[in-house]
């Protein structure tokens, strides 16, 4: 008879001793988002890009309107520093998750 091997899983509510399979073991582990990029929160239309590559904006500038689900939502930026990157235009329709600048 074959012992069975147990990990042990940490969460908030505590931990648990269990066994995972072959396709738990093999995935990526999580890594968090770059802070300096800000990326859409869900599908939708860029419709005004306020800054330009190399300009300076300070945490909580508007970088870019969004309009999703009907809704203009203004985009801020997460931090002080410098646009490195624009990766929409306006009109283009994204989908979600996408990377639309990035602050250096």
């Amino acid at each position: 008879m074959t012992q069975k091997k147990y990990d042990t899983i940490r969460t908030v509510s505590g931990e648990y001793r269990t066994t995972l399979n072959r396709t738990y073991r093999a995935r990526k582990p999580w890594q968090p988002l770059n802070p300096n990029q800000v990326r859409s929160f869900m599908p939708g239309t860029v419709e005004v890009i306020d800054v330009k590559v190399g300009q300076s904006v300070k945490e909580g500038q508007r970088l870019l309107v969004f309009r999703a689900m009907k809704m203009n939502n203004n985009i801020l930026s997460p931090a002080t520093g410098k646009v490195k990157a624009i990766n929409v235009t306006q009109g283009e329709n994204i989908a979600k998750n996408h990377i639309m600048v990035e602050i250096e």
